[in-house]
């Protein structure tokens, strides 16, 4: 039987499409342009390309749905949120250039793409450096300048933050602009309510920071006498173009609302641990209805963008806190790196499963590693429990966006390694610089950068 060749096929695959049938298929899976256009047991197909999958699992991309692309990890530990915030972020943040952004922009690119995420939400600074990267690095990218009113001068402007959405709005298939006021104590409610009007008038997502600690629920109770989601309630802003980062404190009345507007919410338990913030009540969130993605945050409060480890970490947590083992299993917090992340960002009709239809967003996972044994098949297989709590980034071996090979065998196609480490070097130094984050700075040990 003759058909239209296509332009890859990979080949001998344990494929999980993550679609609504959660099927695990041994089989082919074809690519033709930007999509997938057949996937099947044996498909009989010309390829201008064979990948050989055999002891490979091929899934959707990982989608990293809360992040912000920042260059200084490691370089200031230990300290609660509100003082890390004052004392170390946003000095820096107000510290960043284009130039400074686009180091770390490669820096955490290439670093996303070895891990297998395909699609990432990132939250920060020069957003047009940003997307610029992901041009070249091939990712699909879901930027938010991040607006801060309060203090000034370490975030992005209202009027910044629609310029970008309107420069980019259209211009890239991979590249969606967003609009990212920070949190609901460093923007006041007119800053919220003209970026849902810019929001609305261009038709972008809204991205925020929730609820993340309870020193910002009591700083919304003493400033306004509610808490955060209702605060955002009373600014008309809840609603399905939002996703929120974190909701760790939320109230039952919160979930409620969450659940009612529309909203989704993003896990981001490392960063949840690491800062002392808390455990959001996943399993309440999911229970309402509410569409819960997950991310890694930044590689400040994590500190890698390993989605695998983000996964492993994410059950265990509300295993431990709910004190019931059975809590949040490995199928579904695969579904929130995967489809549910794409739901969650309203991306779900073109990624986040295996579909014929849907963009090539595909990633293959060595399971021929002696920390993936053993494996077995048939009634008992156990694919999605070995990838959830024994796989990590390192184990990822090809990565495919929109049907390109960003990485293929480990090695990243589209960003040179070497060139990244030079540009982080050099940024890193002129940032700390700009910061006067000297030797005698009494927040950071300083340590000599390598040559």
């Amino acid at each position: 039987m003759n058909q239209e060749p296509v332009d890859l096929l990979i080949h001998g695959g344990l494929i999980l499409t993550m679609d609504a049938e959660r099927r695990h298929l041994r089989g082919d899976l074809a690519i033709r342009g930007d999509r997938i256009v057949a996937l099947g047991a044996h498909l009989d197909i010309p390829a201008g390309r064979v990948i050989d999958a055999r002891h490979r699992a091929v899934l959707p991309g990982l989608i990293n749905a809360h992040t912000h692309e920042t260059l200084t990890r490691g370089l200031a530990e230990d300290l609660p949120l509100n003082r890390w915030l004052a004392e170390i972020c946003f000095p820096l943040d107000s510290s960043y250039t284009p130039d400074i952004m686009r180091a770390a922009a490669m820096m955490n690119q290439l670093e996303m793409i070895r891990g297998g995420i395909t699609c990432f939400v990132d939250m920060y600074r020069y957003p047009s450096a940003c997307a610029e990267v992901a041009e070249v690095s091939g990712l699909r990218a879901i930027l938010a300048p991040q607006i801060i009113v309060d203090p000034p001068g370490v975030g992005e402007s209202l009027e910044e933050a629609e310029a970008f959405v309107a420069a980019w709005k259209g211009r890239s298939p991979r590249i969606l602009p967003a609009i990212g006021p920070h949190a609901p104590y460093s923007c006041p409610a007119e800053t919220y309510r003209r970026a849902a009007q810019i929001a609305a008038a261009y038709d972008v997502p809204i991205h925020t920071h929730l609820a993340e600690t309870r020193w910002e629920v009591d700083t919304l109770l003493a400033r306004h006498g509610v808490t955060p989601a209702e605060y955002l309630d009373q600014l008309s802003i809840l609603g399905p173009r939002l996703s929120v980062a974190h909701g760790v404190h939320l109230t039952s009345k919160e979930i409620g609302l969450l659940a009612e507007r529309g909203v989704s919410v993003i896990y981001n338990p490392t960063s949840n641990m690491k800062l002392a913030s808390g455990v959001a009540p996943v399993l309440e969130l999911r229970a309402a209805g509410v569409t819960v993605g997950l991310g890694t945050d930044s590689n400040l409060s994590n500190n890698n963008l390993d989605m695998f480890e983000e996964m492993r970490l994410g059950a265990i947590l509300q295993k431990l806190h709910r004190g019931d083992a059975a809590a949040l299993p490995c199928e579904d917090v695969l579904a929130m790196a995967t489809i549910e992340g794409a739901r969650a960002l309203g991306v779900a009709e073109k990624i986040g499963s295996l579909e014929p239809g849907k963009q090539a967003d595909v990633i293959l996972v060595d399971l021929d590693q002696p920390h993936l044994w053993p494996l077995v098949s048939g009634e008992h297989e156990n694919t999605v429990e070995q990838l959830v709590y024994s796989a990590s980034a390192a184990d990822v071996t090809h990565t495919l966006v929109a049907g390109q090979l960003l990485m293929a065998d480990r090695q990243v196609l589209t960003l040179d390694r070497g060139e990244v480490r030079e540009k982080v070097v050099e940024a890193t130094r002129e940032l700390l610089a700009r910061a006067g984050f000297e030797r005698s700075h009494p927040a950071v040990e300083w340590k000599e950068l390598a040559p």
